[in-house]
């Protein structure tokens, strides 16, 4: 019965080996925790499209009034529950991060602007008033703010990832395109606020970073929790 079992143990040990070294089996194992991390954050990045199929879904069922739909009000719940998934999943990937990942700390920033941002979404919907309806009032100029913020966050957070592939650089490159074009916005729409507490000279640029260039951010997200690998990622010395 020995010699079976000594035998038995070496065969799997033989076949364990090559399994436990493969990157498919850390992806399910170690590396499941930042995948599902940076799936999650991704969530707030997503929200035109996730308003949008709400709204669809709410429009076909009967119980919901049509004017509940077009309110503020599902908006801003929808954003608030991004919002917490987001900086749910960000917490998990600085939990997760500082074991692997030398410079974790760069995603710090989106974790702040992620909690800033439920507060401020939060502070808006007490605030008894249209969204970002004139006059645009200063909480609503922070939320302003933490929305453009998020790109720029967002491209040190895929810097704290980054493992030198040509994946995780397209991502960088894109929140950098996107934080170019947020500044730009946050400019024009600073100056129209501090002038007449209005962005109504703004709303297209808005328009288009809000389902563009939040869009795009949240794509690369996922497409970063789909194609994470830790010997991609490894910590330096």
């Amino acid at each position: 019965m020995k010699p079976a079992r000594i035998g038995c143990q070496c065969l799997i040990i033989t076949l364990w080996q090559p399994v436990s070294y493969s990157p498919y089996f850390r992806f399910y194992g170690d590396d499941m925790r930042i995948n599902i991390a940076l799936a999650l954050t991704s969530a707030v990045f997503m929200m035109t499209w996730v308003t949008s199929f709400v709204s669809i879904i709410f429009s076909s069922m009967s119980i919901i009034t049509p004017g509940f739909i077009a309110s503020d009000l599902l908006f801003i719940i929808i954003i608030e529950l991004l919002g917490i998934i987001s900086l749910s999943g960000s917490v998990l990937f600085l939990l997760e991060a500082r074991k692997t990942l030398s410079r974790w700390y760069l995603a710090i920033p989106l974790c702040i602007s992620l909690s800033i941002f439920v507060i401020a979404n939060f502070l808006v919907y007490s605030n008894g008033k249209s969204f970002l309806g004139d006059p645009v009032s200063a909480v609503e100029t922070l939320w302003i703010i933490i929305l453009v913020l998020l790109s720029p966050c967002s491209a040190l957070f895929f810097i704290s990832s980054n493992g030198h592939d040509g994946s995780t650089n397209v991502y960088v490159a894109v929140s950098s395109a996107a934080s170019i074009f947020s500044m730009y916005f946050l400019i024009l729409a600073l100056r129209d606020i501090s002038k007449w507490s209005s962005i109504e000279a703004v709303l297209l640029p808005l328009a288009f970073y809000w389902v563009i260039c939040i869009s795009a951010i949240g794509v690369c997200f996922l497409s970063k929790a789909v194609m994470y690998r830790e010997d991609d990622n490894t910590q330096e010395s």
